[in-house]
């Protein structure tokens, strides 16, 4: 049986009803009664309000797609897979699972996937590749543990494992805090909110890095966490 450490990056949605409905939303302030005022309001404000609300749906597997996915198996070598600039999301779908359902042992048996470890991954990276999924008519072929709950042992989220899910006091839980307080090194000059930028500039080699580094640091997390070096 199998570990696998996996991470996603996003981009925002490329639905064309889906970005006119995200400009027909936006409003002036409800104090703006004047016709000059208000065309003056949308003029300065308008694209800074619909920039906000389009890179948000990168975090909504309904509209926004997955530029690259990159895992690892146990101590295996970091894998990963990019749609590109030309957004083949559904191939990349394929392809991943094609890799994952060729995952065999020495004897060349297939060595089912136990447990699925990640930074958010209950609630951010798995729902969002099984909706994706859904969307592009990619049928998964292995199954996603999207009805996982924390305490499930065929999962391990590491935000989840360090804060808890209550209310109470949780202390800093993103990966890069993570990191920085356990003396590993930090996620470097890009995050999560700079992918779309970096994606738009060409940069698909830094943002695969940037997977494959967030895919590493979550194993090293993960056997910190289970006190298994």
């Amino acid at each position: 049986m199998t570990t696998i450490f996996l991470d996603i990056e996003t981009l925002p949605t490329n639905n064309k009803s889906a970005i006119s409905a995200i400009y027909d939303r936006i409003k002036v302030p409800s104090n703006y009664s004047r016709q000059e005022s208000i065309d003056k309001w949308m003029l300065e404000n308008r694209e800074n309000e619909f920039q906000k609300l389009f890179r948000k749906t990168a975090l909504d597997g309904l509209y926004g797609r997955i530029l690259s996915i990159a895992w690892a198996m146990d101590d295996g070598n970091v894998n990963c897979l990019e749609s590109g600039q030309e957004g083949g999301e559904k191939e990349l779908l394929e392809h991943f699972f094609l890799r994952l359902d060729d995952n065999r042992d020495k004897y060349g048996n297939f060595t089912r996937i136990a447990k699925w470890v990640g930074h958010r991954v209950i609630d951010f990276d798995l729902r969002f590749i099984w909706q994706r999924c859904v969307i592009n008519g990619v049928k998964p072929l292995v199954e996603i543990p999207i009805n996982a709950r924390p305490w499930d042992d065929n999962i391990f989220d590491t935000k989840l494992a360090w804060s808890g899910n209550s209310s109470q006091y949780q202390g800093k839980s993103s990966l890069d805090a993570l990191c920085l307080g356990m003396d590993m090194d930090g996620k470097g000059d890009i995050d999560g909110s700079k992918v779309y930028d970096y994606w738009l500039d060409g940069r698909i080699d830094e943002i695969v890095e940037y997977n494959k580094q967030d895919v590493e640091k979550t194993r090293a997390l993960y056997k910190k966490m289970n006190f298994m070096e």
